[in-house]
């Protein structure tokens, strides 16, 4: 019977201590993991939105480079001529020229053609050496972007379905894949020809993949909407397919879910994919008044990421702390409940480690990664842990004295009320808030409380609060990634547009003028040429930080191009601009750039060409005033170069 009685002891002295370390373990862990899988599908929506800006802007600025080829009064003169007129041989000659060197200067571009209404090559770039481009026999009569383009109106544009009638072309000394957009030629109303332009397409879904791998660990999606496989690289997760296969048939796990829903994530293996269908005809383009067509069984396209999410395996392995602690403080308690059974006189120590082991608990509580804390009905305090008293810089003379809602900064306190709310009528509550700590510092948290009713009326609340700070400022590195120039560190073209709306809606409520500049540096292609693009970056980098030295807090300084810049003047008259312009040229014109060509330092003299316009008060988008910038831009380098064009509306 002894014996017995020793046993059932030693089986509860065993149990019973894994039971109870283990029921007070698992919360704090448990929270821990979901806060890792919280981190892991905020890191995927980023990564998204990032790919996904990164995918439409390029798209954007290739519909808008080729419509406005089309709109240009040269090629619908050279088209107009092509067709009856006559063309001047030279006029041809230099028309060529003049698009080759566009071409050049955007390396996502393979090709620019003109193309008759009968489905005959006009004029090509780049080209090799011939004699008049009328003669070239190339016929494109049976294509699809001809046979499409043929029945569109002005703006309208066709883009040829990617991994559809596949096109290759030799590209740099690299074969690379080619993604035709066709537009037609209208002049005067009558239907002169078309523009073809081949977007290289590894180009840009390379820099859609480079946008995305911001975690090593990413994998990166891209299909229509067959399944047909849209990037020339293959994903990590699936290395073998290439561009053009049937990712459908390849990976039909995966894409059954992608096709019941135009965006969400699920979890696949021990990885977290979420996908979004972008149909390019429905996107929003700026500066774009017609349709976008293509073939419909191809759109819209999947974008996805994926990323590994933590499990309980995973989060062990990273944490070695953790599983050593688990096992330390199991083995304690066995080896303590052993040994209170076999020996009773040892009870006192037994006692004495039962306190240390809740001092264990109570210290995992208090310095807990996220804070906790409890408040009464009015929101007092009740109780709160060292992380958060550390967080608010407070001692525990607060608990019972301080209101919670004293260290909630005054914009998320709707938030944090309604979340209150409810809690005390007995629902989880959350809320996103900002922290003030004691010295001002701010924390960007989660809070995630629950109410305690007894009687149907609230008690108190518990709440878990996670620091998601980082998170947040990984959100706004990324935002302003997207809004900048990564070469000269100033805006690009993108925030120009969304910073322009602003100022034009402040200027037409306060009445005060405001005005654009367009800038162009003179003969950059020739720099290029001549020292190369490494001394043609330095170029751009010097004379950016010249100009925003001359310039006001207030203003606005981008970069639109390869060497095109605007700046916007808020508060600003057409001739106080003209000055400003006048200001800059004269500092340019003034300024040596050294730079270093086969070794040897030098400096070399840089000028810029300006257009100069007002912004009327009824204008809503600065469409109008980029185009009258540029007119005047292009006057002043037609009139001879470093100098000034004012334009007026």
């Amino acid at each position: 019977m002894t014996q017995q009685r020793l046993y059932v002891r030693l089986l509860m002295a065993v149990t019973l201590p894994l039971i109870l370390v283990t029921a007070t373990l698992w919360p704090v862990l448990h929270v821990h993991l979901e806060t890792r899988q919280e981190s892991i599908r905020a890191e995927t929506r980023a990564i998204m939105q990032v790919g996904k800006d990164t995918l439409l802007r390029d798209i954007k600025e290739t519909l808008s480079y080729a419509l406005a080829v089309a709109e240009m009064p040269l090629i619908k003169s050279h088209m107009t001529g092509e067709n009856g007129a006559g063309v001047d041989s030279s006029m041809s000659a230099q028309l060529t020229g003049f698009l080759a060197t566009l071409i050049e200067h955007y390396p996502r571009y393979t090709k620019l053609i003109l193309i008759d209404n009968q489905g005959n090559e006009v004029l090509r770039a780049p080209v090799g050496i011939t004699s008049d481009p009328r003669f070239d026999d190339h016929s494109h009569a049976s294509t699809d972007y001809f046979k499409a383009a043929s029945k569109l109106s002005a703006r309208d544009l066709y883009i040829s379905p990617p991994g559809r009638n596949l096109q290759y072309e030799l590209f740099s000394g690299e074969v690379v894949p080619v993604v035709n957009v066709a537009t037609p030629i209208f002049d005067q109303g009558e239907r002169q020809g078309m523009v073809l332009l081949s977007l290289n397409w590894q180009h840009l879904t390379e820099a859609v993949q480079q946008a995305m791998f911001i975690d090593p660990d990413a994998g990166v999606l891209l299909a229509d909407a067959q399944g047909g496989w849209l990037l020339t690289e293959g994903s990590q997760r699936l290395p073998m397919i290439r561009f053009g296969d049937n990712y459908a048939r390849l990976a039909a796990e995966p894409w059954q879910p992608v096709t019941e829903q135009d965006e969400g994530a699920f979890t696949l293996g021990n990885h977290l994919l979420r996908f979004q269908r972008l149909d390019i005809r429905s996107e929003a383009y700026e500066g774009l008044t017609g349709r976008i067509f293509s073939q419909d069984d191809t759109l819209p396209w999947v974008l996805g990421v994926s990323l590994p999410t933590p499990t309980w395996k995973s989060l062990l392995q990273d944490e070695a702390i953790v599983v050593w602690f688990l096992l330390l403080t199991y083995s304690t308690a066995v080896a303590l409940g052993i040994y209170w059974s076999i020996s009773r006189h040892q009870q006192r120590k037994l006692r004495r480690e039962a306190q240390q082991q809740a001092t264990e608990v109570s210290n995992l509580y208090e310095n807990a990664p996220c804070g906790y804390h409890s408040l009464n009905a009015d929101g007092v305090i009740l109780k709160m842990n060292q992380t958060e008293l550390d967080w608010l810089g407070l001692t525990r003379d607060v608990v019972g004295k301080r209101c919670y809602r004293d260290f909630i900064s005054p914009d998320s306190l709707p938030d944090f009320d309604a979340a209150f709310q409810d809690v005390q009528a007995g629902r989880q509550g959350e809320a996103e808030c900002t922290l003030i700590a004691n010295d001002g510092h701010e924390r960007q948290v989660v809070i995630q409380g629950v109410g305690y009713l007894e009687n149907d009326r609230f008690k108190y609340s518990n709440a878990t609060v996670f620091d998601i700070t980082e998170r947040k400022q990984l959100e706004e590195k990324l935002r302003a990634q997207a809004m900048t120039d990564p070469l000269t560190n100033v805006y690009n073209r993108r925030y120009l547009q969304a910073q322009a709306s602003v100022e034009m809606s402040r200027a037409s409520r306060h009445q005060t003028p405001i005005s654009l500049i367009a800038i162009d540096i003179d003969h950059f292609k020739r720099i290029n040429d001549e020292y190369g693009h490494d001394v043609g970056d330095e170029v751009l980098k010097c004379f950016t930080d010249l100009i925003k030295g001359l310039l006001r807090q207030e203003d606005l300084l981008c970069r639109v191009g390869g060497e095109e810049f605007a700046i916007l003047l808020p508060d600003t008259p057409p001739e106080k601009a003209r000055q400003v312009a006048e200001r800059i040229r004269v500092a340019v014109e003034q300024t040596q750039v050294p730079i270093e060509h086969d070794g040897v330092p030098m400096t070399i003299a840089i000028t810029a060409s300006f257009g100069v316009t007002h912004i009327a008060d009824g204008e809503k988008t600065l469409k109008a005033a980029i185009k009258r910038a540029d007119n005047g831009l292009y006057e002043a380098k037609s009139a001879g170069r470093n100098r000034i064009v004012l334009q007026e509306t």
